[in-house]
C-alpha cells in the first residue's frame, strides 16, 4: 500500500470518527440507507435508455465492422501483389493503407467518444430524478443522513452497519418514483 493510499485511508477514517461523534453527541439522530444504482435499475427510464444505447452501440459497431472490412480487403490484396509492384506503386499503397488505418482508429475513438456522450446523457437526468426522490423521501420521513449503499462506487459513503431494516429507504423511494419494488428474494 504506498504512502498516498494510507494517507488518504487515515482522511477518510478521521472523518468517519467526527461523522460518528457527532452523530452520537446529537442523540436521537435518524439516519437511512438505500441503493441508488439498485432504483436507477429499476427505472422505466433504464430500460428506454438502455434500448437506445443498445441501437446506437450496433449502428456504431456496423459502420466500423464495413470501414475495417475495406480496410483488411485492401490490406489482402496488397500483401498478394506488392512483390510484383514497382517500388513508388508500393510506397503509395503502404501510404494509403497507413491513411486508412489511422482513420479507422480514429472513427473507433469517435464513436467510443460518441457513445459514452449519449450514455451520459440520458443517465443524468435519471439519476437527478432518483437523487430528487431521495432527498423528498429523506425529509419527510425524518432523516438527518442518508447513506447510498452502492458498494461499487468510489467516493460513496458506504454503509458498513444497519441497525434496522428500517433504515433502508431504498422501497419508499422506488414508491415516490412510481416504480414497484420486486418481491422480497
Amino acid at each position: 500500500m504506498n504512502m498516498r493510499k494510507i494517507f488518504l485511508l487515515a482522511g477518510c477514517l478521521s472523518i468517519l470518527s467526527v461523522f460518528c461523534t457527532t452523530l452520537f453527541a446529537q442523540g436521537n439522530v435518524k439516519v437511512g440507507h438505500t441503493n441508488s444504482n439498485y432504483i436507477i435499475g429499476l427505472m422505466p427510464e433504464t430500460k428506454k435508455a438502455q434500448g437506445e444505447l443498445e441501437t446506437m452501440k450496433k449502428q456504431l459497431e456496423k459502420v466500423l465492422q464495413e470501414k475495417s472490412k475495406t480496410f483488411e480487403e485492401k490490406v489482402e490484396r496488397y500483401q498478394t501483389s506488392a512483390a510484383s509492384m514497382s517500388q513508388t506503386l508500393r510506397e503509395t499503397t503502404e501510404a494509403e493503407l497507413q491513411k486508412l488505418r489511422t482513420e479507422l482508429q480514429e472513427l473507433q475513438g469517435k464513436s467510443e467518444s460518441s457513445f459514452m456522450e449519449k450514455q451520459q446523457a440520458l443517465f443524468k437526468p435519471i439519476a437527478e430524478k432518483v437523487n430528487k426522490a431521495i432527498k423528498e423521501v429523506g425529509k419527510e420521513e425524518g432523516y438527518l443522513y442518508v447513506l447510498n449503499g452502492d458498494t461499487g462506487n468510489v467516493g460513496n459513503p458506504v454503509l458498513l452497519y444497519s441497525g434496522s431494516e428500517n433504515s433502508d429507504i431504498t422501497n419508499l423511494v422506488l414508491k415516490k418514483l412510481g416504480v414497484t419494488p420486486p418481491a422480497k428474494q
